[in-house]
Order: C-alpha cells, then structure tokens, then sequence
C-alpha cells in the first residue's frame, strides 16, 4: 500500500507540472498568458496575466498555440496586398479576410510582374490594378514573370543596348531595345541571350565579334551623323578625334556628351552632331552642293546646313518673313504680298490673298524672323471720323491723314478737324484743313469689272475745286479763291497756273490709298488705260 501510495501522488505531481509548464515563460521566468488584446491595446502578445485585457479572449499558452491568434495570410482584396504572419484577429480588425498558409499558396496572392510606365514591381494582379490607377497610366501585368529580378529587368523595356547572343561558338551582337532583345529568346532555341544596357556591340567587355570601323551613316528619326561597326550596328554620334577611343566604342553617348552638342556644325568635317532646331541635319556629302560644303575627314556623310541665301541675304533654317511682287510697297495694281519660308536650304514662297485682302506681317525674336498673312481690315476706315477709332488697330488697319477730307457734312460743306480729334463743319473763316481715314494698306480692285465696286469706291476720293479768277483793269485774269487747287496764291495770273502741282499729287495720294484708283502705273511699270488723267482742269460753262 505504501508504494502504490507514493506511486499515486507521483501521477499527480506529473500532471500538475505538465499543468504548470504549459504556459510561455518570459525572461524573469514569469508565466505568461496569450493576450487576444492587452490593456495597452496590442492584440496578440504572450503578457504576464496582470497585462491582460479582460474584454477580450485569453489563454495560459503561447499566442502560437491558440486557435483567436493563430497565425496566417491577411488578404486586401482592395489593395491587392497579401501580408503573411498576421494573427486572425488583428487581420479581421483591419478589414482584411484571413486565410490560413502562406501566400504563394493562395491564388489571389500570387505574384507577378506589373509593367507601369518605366517602372516595375513584383506584385499581385489586383495590386497591379491599384498602381495603374494612382499613377493614371495603364499597365501591363506579366504572369508568365515568376521572381522579382526578371521582373525588375523587363523595366524600361525601350532602353537600348547590347543584345548578345551566344550559341557556344561565337558571340553576335544587335543593338536592340531591351524589349527586342528579350523577344529573340522564343526564337533562338539553344543560344544564350544577355541584354547590357547602355553598352556598345564592339564593347571589348563583352567579347562579341563586333568591333569600331571608319563607316558613318544617316539614322532614322534621327539628325546626327553615327558611326557604324563591323556588325552593322549603330554607334555613337561621329567624331572623328574619338576614331580610336576605346571608351567611345564600349558605351553609349547621349548627344550632350557628343562633340559641341550646343552647335548645329553645320559643314564641320569633324562632328556629326548635326541639330535639326539648328539648322542642320545628317545628309550624304555631295560634291559642289552649298549645303555640304566640305568633304568629312571620315565617312560619307556630314551635318548639312539648312540656311537659305536669298536676294543676297541670309535665312536661318524655319526663318520666315515678308516679300511681294514689285510695287506692294506702294500698293500698286495688281501687286501681292508674299510670305517667304526658309526650309532644309531652300526657299518657297507663298503668295497672300488676291487682291491685298490679305497683306504679309514680319516680326523678329533675337534675330530670328517670323512672317504670316492676316487679314487686310480695310473695309470700314472711310466711315471713321475721329483718329482714336481710326487707328484703333485692334478694329481695323487704318491711318489717320491730315489735311483733307473725303467726308462732307449733309449741305456738302467740308469737316475739318477740332482739337478733340474729331470732324466738325469748317466755318468760312476757318483755314483749317479736313483729315481722312483712309486704309493702311491699299486694297485692289477689280477695275476692270463694270459691274465691280471699283468706280463707285474710287468716286469717295473725287472732287471739284472751283478756282475763280477776276479780271482785273489792265485785262488780267488774277487768282481770288481756291487758288491752291492750281498751284497759285491769291493775286496769281491765269497764265501761271500749274498742273502738277501739291494739291493735285495730295488728292491723287488720297485715290491711291483707297485701292486701286489714281493716276499711276501698275506693278509691271505699266501706265493705266484710261485716256484721261485722274485731275483735270477745265473752265466753268458760261451758265456756271
């Protein structure tokens, strides 16, 4: 009985230390309890008993060996995130649906490789989806990338490089996008391809058989002259100090740390970094022709100059200004306006509306001329009777001409101008002249149309000036009133009047800057049909 006695209190001694050690023990050797959420809000921690959040669930066991803080996959279906190792409970606090295992055992959580812009990250399809959508460009998700250094490397899929390929006798290389390059390895059965950024075929690195040559050519889409190496591939921008530079043959230049990138060398036999914005671009040397000038010292081909000479001046490349037929100056008949255009070394010109309804404007900018047809907004000057609206340029294009006057009060007494500007009736002692706005650029007409508005336009410009002249008593004819309209002054005999004289060349100045009315020649250097001049002098019938 004795030993069955202490064999009895042996079992219970065992189980009780089986009860008392199967709780998690900390550092000081303090039992611990698997907390669902301590007092301080942490969920899931193992916490002496006196930490413990009565609220909430708890256990005198490791957090691990619970069933409310097993561990698992937090699954963000919003944002397409899987987070591993997360307790249950926190991830359902978090909105996330948990899931017992590891991530790349559930198929939502499956990684790929998502392409955006030139940007790449190893995520989940549905992560994909959300970076699309904050950065507003579309992507490309690729499931066929299984690991994040593939992935990484399909970025930029448009950088260039050295695409090698090795079939275990020699190594070939193209210079390719590393898009191109990596699309040759469903082709190419048994070669090895390698893609090296920004690195030349006839890089010595890379051991190909590809190597430097004194060959240039003309690039696509490109204006600078390149050099070319023994595997046809593109080099960099030609520069025939760096023939034998084994740097310049191993990586790739931009043109800013080519030869003179802030030049358009234009004609250089030594740089091929030609600029379009500049005036020049890769062209074939050709013997004699103004635009390669010069043979270059390696290859055939040079920056050509696109400038323009024309009528002994010199044009930029995309320079414009104005020009016209002969006479547009001074608008006469038949003449136009041109807008000249200065393009790849030659010169186009293109003629403004008919008639001047259109006329040619130039501007400059540090040097560099600009050109275009407007609109000739001549139709309503005549009717302005004030300079302020006149020559309002933002209305019409109109000049304000002191002196004279086509416009006449309703009696046909002629307007003068007061000092605000503006028409008012001339009194009879008033010896102040009229003003008229009149068109800044001479309209044409189709004169020759009777049915046109030529004659009936021309007509605002006529007018009849009564000269009178008294007899005196030794039986000379003396000038008394308007004597200006002959080229005489008051007391001038008959005898000494003057046909040409300013009055005459005013009033005819006044027809030719309403069009195409006057006395004058046309653009050709040719004398107007009429018969008669455009002033004439004659004396009153005896009834006048």
């Amino acid at each position: 009985m004795k030993r069955g006695l202490v064999l009895t209190t042996g079992i219970f001694l065992l189980l009780a230390g089986i009860m008392v050690f199967s709780g998690s023990v900390n550092a000081e050797g303090e039992i611990t309890h698997c907390a669902e959420k301590t007092l301080d809000g942490a969920w899931c921690q193992n916490v002496p008993i006196e930490q413990v959040n009565g609220n909430f669930r708890s256990a005198p066991t490791s957090c691990e060996s619970t069933s409310f803080c097993r561990l698992g996959t937090c699954v963000n279906s919003n944002e397409g995130t899987c987070s591993p190792n997360v307790p249950q409970r926190v991830c359902e606090e978090g909105n996330g649906v948990w899931v017992e295992g590891e991530p790349e055992e559930i198929t939502q959580c499956r990684l790929g490789c998502c392409l955006v812009g030139d940007e790449a990250a190893f995520v989940t399809q549905t992560r994909c989806t959300s970076l699309s959508s904050d950065y507003g460009v579309e992507s490309n998700y690729r499931s066929d990338i299984r690991n994040e250094i593939e992935c990484i490397e399909s970025a930029n899929p448009r950088e260039k490089g050295a695409c090698v390929f090795d079939d275990g006798f020699q190594r070939d290389c193209r210079h390719l996008t590393r898009e191109n390059c990596q699309a040759q390895e469903a082709t190419s059965e048994g070669t090895a391809i390698e893609f090296h950024e920004g690195l030349l075929c006839s890089s010595e690195s890379l051991a190909t058989n590809c190597g430097p040559t004194e060959r240039t050519v003309c690039v696509e889409n490109a204006d600078e002259v390149h050099f070319v190496d023994t595997c046809g591939n593109i080099a960099n921008i030609y520069d025939s100090s760096k023939k034998n530079n084994q740097e310049y043959w191993s990586e790739m230049k931009d043109r800013d740390e080519s030869c003179n990138p802030n030049s358009a060398n234009a004609g250089s036999t030594s740089c091929g970094s030609c600029n379009y914005l500049l005036g020049s671009t890769c062209k074939a040397y050709e013997r004699g022709s103004i635009q390669t000038p010069s043979r270059p010292q390696i290859g055939d081909f040079i920056c050509a100059d696109l400038s323009c000479r024309y009528d002994g001046e010199s044009y930029e490349h995309g320079e414009t200004w104005c020009g016209g037929s002969p006479g547009v100056d001074e608008s006469l008949p038949g003449s136009e306006h041109h807008r000249l255009v200065c393009y790849n070394g030659d010169v186009t010109v293109e003629a403004c509306s008919a008639f001047r309804q259109e006329v040619c404007l130039e501007d400059s900018i540090d040097d560099f001329k600009t050109a275009q047809c407007v609109v000739n907004r001549w139709q309503d000057c005549i009717i302005q009777d004030n300079e302020l609206d006149c020559e309002n340029a933002d209305h019409r294009d109109c000049q304000w001409l002191e002196g004279q006057s086509l416009l006449r009060d309703d009696d046909g007494s002629t307007l003068v101008v007061n000092s605000n500007g503006e028409l008012v009736q001339k009194d009879d002692d008033d010896d102040r002249g009229g003003a008229t706005c009149l068109p800044l650029y001479a309209p044409g007409f189709d004169f020759w149309n009777a049915e046109g508005e030529a004659e009936e336009l021309c007509a605002l410009a006529s007018e009849d000036c009564v000269v009178k002249f008294q007899k005196g008593l030794i039986g000379d004819w003396g000038c008394k009133e308007n004597c200006e309209c002959v080229g005489l002054e008051e007391g001038d005999k008959l005898d000494d009047i003057e046909e040409d004289n300013q009055w005459v060349r005013d009033r005819n100045k006044m027809c030719l800057a309403l069009g195409d009315c006057g006395s004058g020649d046309n653009y050709a250097g040719h004398e107007g049909y009429h018969d008669a001049d455009a002033v004439r002098i004659s004396p009153l019938e005896e009834d006048d």
